[in-house]
């Protein structure tokens, strides 16, 4: 080293011309380092604490991109709707626009009910309250769950109009530390218990909103990641947990007892939906074309083991897909599916094709589950638009109805009157082996 690099601090030794440190001077580098000490252990302590999720600021924002990758919505962030629901035992409908509005319409006008909120920022899902007397909606978004509940109306009026809630309706937040950014709501079968999930946890909850009750449950003890996706099975036995990281796990809980397995360990799960028969749970792993079923053991379940042994097996490659017309188009790679409340057909969105997938599901006892692609639905409105969020609701009685909400707002509709397999092989021409 150069003498020029050492010259200040000899003429700093020379002035003071002591060899022992100042006391004050020494006692001001001892508590610098135990303050130092104390911030690294307060770091770690955080770290373990907060356990920071998918890259998510767990303060005031969260990335849209984070929102965007695990939503059911194609094109999240810029799509006209973002979101839709139906209510389980009638025809009320739901809609999240992208100024996080929820537009409720009740089937009879064309002027829906708003429901708004400054606090109700980035709205992910929704889930109407199944057995209420009246119309109670829970709205998972950034600051937690908004749930709403129209007052002011009758019992006998619960299946009618309710363009008059506007005004008459109460809503209370349900918070928990950590817990924002709600990804999935469900509902239990008599609507007493809500579970949701949320970016900014890693456990689930399980809301009693009448008692003021909630429980904290953690279906992969092991993992530190959040949950992107909840899905109940139709006879509420088991509750399937997708994990924004990957894989997801299956669980068997009710108020008495909590069984959880972890299944599916690679990849992160894009979307799934149980079949309406409660046997199977249809998946798609993301970045894949192709969709698997998951199914469990019953005699092992009830023989053999206490857990049930989930069997998974490849159900049909999207990648490319061909009608029972003939006709042959590109597929790719699913985006969300959705189930005909009879278990008929299920509809398929893309996160690249302009059209939607409506299949068939063929459960022979013969053989094994079957996905059997029936039309292409594409939109029946002027421009170049795509699917981005889709789902069957009950329109009247005896008809179901698939409704189509495109990129820039339009809403398509197509009805489905068949009841059983044998009416949707006459309207779509098909001939079924096996059954």
């Amino acid at each position: 080293m150069e003498p020029t690099a050492q010259q200040p601090r000899h003429i700093v030794f020379e002035r003071d011309n002591r060899n022992i440190p100042d006391p004050m001077e020494q006692l001001y580098y001892l508590a610098m380092e135990y303050w130092n000490w104390i911030l690294r252990k307060v770091e770690q302590l955080k770290n373990l604490c907060l356990r920071p999720l998918c890259n998510l600021k767990l303060t005031l924002t969260a990335d849209p991109e984070i929102l965007e990758r695990i939503s059911q919505t194609r094109g999240w962030k810029t799509a006209a709707i973002r979101c839709i629901e139906f209510h389980p035992k009638s025809a009320l409908m739901a809609l999240v626009n992208n100024q996080d509005v929820v537009l409720i319409y009740d089937g009879r006008s064309t002027s829906p009910t708003s429901l708004q909120l400054f606090q109700q920022k980035d709205i992910t899902c929704t889930a109407f309250r199944p057995w209420s007397p009246g119309c109670e909606l829970a709205v998972g978004c950034a600051v937690g769950i908004c749930l709403w509940r129209e007052s002011g109306r009758s019992n006998s009026n619960v299946n009618l109009n309710i363009r008059h809630m506007l005004g008459s309706h109460r809503m209370r937040i349900l918070k928990d530390e950590g817990h924002n950014y709600v990804t999935s709501l469900q509902w239990n079968e008599d609507g007493t218990i809500l579970i949701s999930a949320a970016l900014g946890s890693s456990h689930i909850i399980l809301w009693e909103p009448d008692c003021q009750q909630k429980i904290r449950l953690i279906p992969a003890p092991d993992s530190l990641s959040s949950f992107s996706l909840l899905r109940y099975s139709p006879d509420f036995q088991v509750l399937f947990c997708a994990s924004c990281d990957a894989g997801g796990s299956l669980c068997q809980l009710n108020r008495s007892k909590w069984k959880s397995e972890q299944v599916l360990m690679q990849n992160r799960i894009q979307t799934a939906v149980w079949t309406t028969c409660s046997s199977y749970l249809l998946f798609v792993r993301e970045g894949s074309t192709r969709v698997y079923s998951c199914t469990n053991d019953g005699e092992a379940s009830v023989f053999l083991r206490p857990k049930p042994l989930w069997n998974v097996e490849l159900l049909v490659d999207l990648q490319e897909v061909t009608s029972c017309s003939g006709e042959l188009r590109c597929g790719g790679q699913p985006q969300t599916f959705a189930m005909d409340p009879l278990g008929l057909y299920m509809a398929i969105i893309f996160k690249e094709s302009r059209f939607v997938l409506l299949c068939l599901l063929i459960n022979s006892r013969l053989g094994p589950l079957r996905l059997l692609p029936v039309e292409f639905i594409d939109c029946d409105a002027d421009g170049e638009l795509y699917p981005t969020c889709i789902g069957f609701g009950i329109s009247q009685p005896q008809t179901r109805c698939l409704v189509i909400c495109w990129n820039r707002g339009h809403i398509q509709r197509y009805l489905i009157t068949a009841k059983c397999l044998k009416e949707a092989q006459m309207i779509h021409v098909i001939h079924v082996k096996g059954n």
